[in-house]
């Protein structure tokens, strides 16, 4: 690899963290109230939907502002039943972690409940994105994002992957949580729906 072309990737990985580390921040700072964490995820997501389609936007923050105070109330149509779906499946993977009944058959629920948890996540990291391209309602947009997720395997698993992987960069180095935690996940999951979506247009 030539100087100039190492230097180039260096610039533009360097611009793109900077941003990331943004968004989240803003992600962090909006839902300190709690309440408001749906609508600033949903600002996250549209703001990397804009992103990946005309470019990084100039002002980070402002383009997140300008998504969380417009879509509210829309909002909430998707990331209620998606926030009610993951409290329930934390709640209950916290309960069985905790469980220590002997019966064979219990294993092989907790590690079937293990896999539906992970079926959950990958529904929902498809149709946050999908969300900003189809504007049906909220069940037909989960119903198409476990379709796409389903049907393109080989994103699904680079997905996971990927998840895995920033997973492990938070564990090993905490202070990443702050600039990548949602930032980071709203690109993996943009970025698997347009693929998958350029996948389906060529086939």
């Amino acid at each position: 690899m030539k100087k100039n072309d190492l230097t180039s990737l260096v610039v533009h990985f360097t611009e793109w963290f900077s941003g990331m580390a943004i968004l989240n921040v803003c992600w962090l700072l909006f839902s300190l109230p709690i309440v408001t964490i749906i609508p600033a995820t949903n600002a996250v997501f549209e703001v990397v939907y804009e992103w990946k389609q005309k470019g990084k936007p100039k002002h980070l923050y402002t383009q997140f502002k300008k998504y969380f105070f417009k879509q509210i109330k829309r909002s909430f149509k998707l990331g209620l039943p998606i926030f009610v779906a993951l409290l329930v499946s934390a709640i209950d993977i916290y309960f069985l972690s905790t469980l220590t009944i002997e019966a064979t058959w219990f294993p092989i629920l907790k590690y079937a409940f293990y896999t539906v948890t992970v079926v959950i996540i990958l529904t929902i990291l498809f149709a946050m994105p999908l969300s900003k391209i189809y504007r049906n309602d909220s069940l037909q947009i989960l119903v198409i994002g476990f379709l796409t997720a389903a049907g393109k395997p080989l994103i699904t698993l680079a997905v996971l992957a990927s998840l895995v992987c920033m997973a492990l960069v938070i564990a090993f180095f905490p202070a990443m949580f702050f600039f990548l935690s949602m930032s980071g996940i709203a690109w993996v999951g943009t970025t698997a729906a347009l693929y998958s979506l350029e996948k389906e247009i060529e086939d």
